[in-house]
């Protein structure tokens, strides 16, 4: 397998990183997870767009435009004959230069996973909505990875934030949609979440569809009152959630997110 760092192809085992980079010390830097589908990066501009904001609020140039990186991102994709995956950017400080990093994976969420439905609990954790690092997508991620991986060892999917005011916030790699009584609802940004690329994609599509919605600030009591719920990555695109703590959700009648699932495909996937 191929990366490509700063425009160059090269071997995935050839590459090194200096042991005393901030990149490696501290985490300095930011990152954007994209789908590969059919050999298309789905919202490469978007993505884009979000790291350079991000490159903005961190006090960090951006030695690279988004004509060059998508040419490094189609080199790359050639190389490893990537048709369905994951295309990763990594942006990192390394001394007195930045580097920019990309290289691709496996996409895992499987038909299967659509299936069964996700099972969710929540964090212990609470997200603090003043945190500079809560609103762009840094390299520091390693709370969200342990709460993650704790749902995992209790037999969950994914972990949901409250905020440090105990209202809905964000899962440790997705946004949550719920609904109540035909009404889509979604936390705030300003609840202390990252704002999604998907996220925004299924906002929009509500709107189009001419659905109810609601962008405001939840309590712990309405997700686990609701009669939908879903949530939202860009690997994922709308993955339903079948179990919210102890209760269960029927994936046969969850008809609000089984219409934006079909809507979205038809619309980015035909």
């Amino acid at each position: 397998m191929y990366i490509s760092f700063n425009g160059d192809l090269i071997k995935s085992h050839e590459a090194c990183v200096y042991p005393a980079s901030e990149a490696l010390v501290y985490g300095f830097g930011l990152f954007e997870t994209l789908k590969i589908h059919r050999g298309k990066i789905f919202f490469m501009d978007e993505h884009f767009k979000r790291l350079k904001n991000g490159c903005k609020e961190l006090n960090i140039p951006l030695e690279h435009d988004l004509y060059q990186t998508k040419k490094s991102c189609a080199n790359l994709l050639k190389a490893n004959d990537m048709v369905f995956g994951t295309l990763k950017i990594l942006y990192t400080k390394n001394r007195d230069k930045y580097d920019l990093l990309l290289f691709t994976r496996e996409n895992t969420y499987t038909d299967e996973k659509y299936k069964k439905g996700f099972r969710v609990c929540f964090a212990d954790t609470k997200k603090n909505p003043y945190a500079k690092l809560t609103f762009v997508k840094s390299n520091n991620y390693l709370e969200n990875v342990l709460e993650k991986q704790k749902a995992a060892d209790k037999g969950y999917d994914e972990a949901i934030f409250l905020n440090v005011s105990n209202k809905l916030s964000e899962g440790t790699c997705t946004n949550i949609f719920f609904t109540k009584n035909n009404v889509i609802c979604t936390p705030d940004i300003l609840c202390g979440i990252l704002p999604g690329i998907m996220r925004e994609k299924i906002i929009d599509l509500v709107y189009k569809l001419d659905l109810n919605l609601k962008i405001g600030i939840f309590q712990k009591e309405d997700i686990l009152d609701a009669d939908e719920v879903f949530l939202t990555n860009s690997l994922m695109d709308i993955m339903p959630v079948s179990q919210f703590e102890n209760k269960e959700f029927d994936l046969n009648t969850n008809k609000l997110t089984q219409l934006l699932r079909n809507c979205f495909y038809e619309l980015y996937y035909q």
